[in-house]
């Protein structure tokens, strides 16, 4: 029994150029999707790490002077992340008008 092609959708047994478009177009906007998830979960980890990391720098679990010198660490971690969230809804701004 002959295999089946993925790109012959309408299962004749011809592959025409128009089902080979049509996959490779499909093939597309699965990886465009899976690329957009994969942003929007690095957004999220950074901001949900930024809430806890601050609810965590309030409670008694970190001493005044632990926070004093990690100062400067502290505030290339909130620029860091919150550059991630930013550039995450940018460019999904920016592309949603394209």
């Amino acid at each position: 029994m002959a295999q089946k092609s993925i790109y012959d959708t309408d299962g004749d047994g011809i592959v025409t150029e128009k089902e080979i478009s049509l996959q490779e177009r499909i093939f597309e906007l699965e990886a465009k999707e899976s690329k957009s998830e994969t942003q929007k979960r690095m957004a999220r980890v950074a901001m949900w790490s930024m809430i806890i990391f601050t609810i965590v720098l309030f409670t008694p679990l970190m001493s005044d002077s632990r926070v004093s010198a990690l100062g400067d660490l502290l505030g290339l971690f909130y620029i860091a992340q919150a550059s991630i969230v930013g550039a995450y809804m940018g460019f999904t701004s920016w592309m949603s008008k394209k």
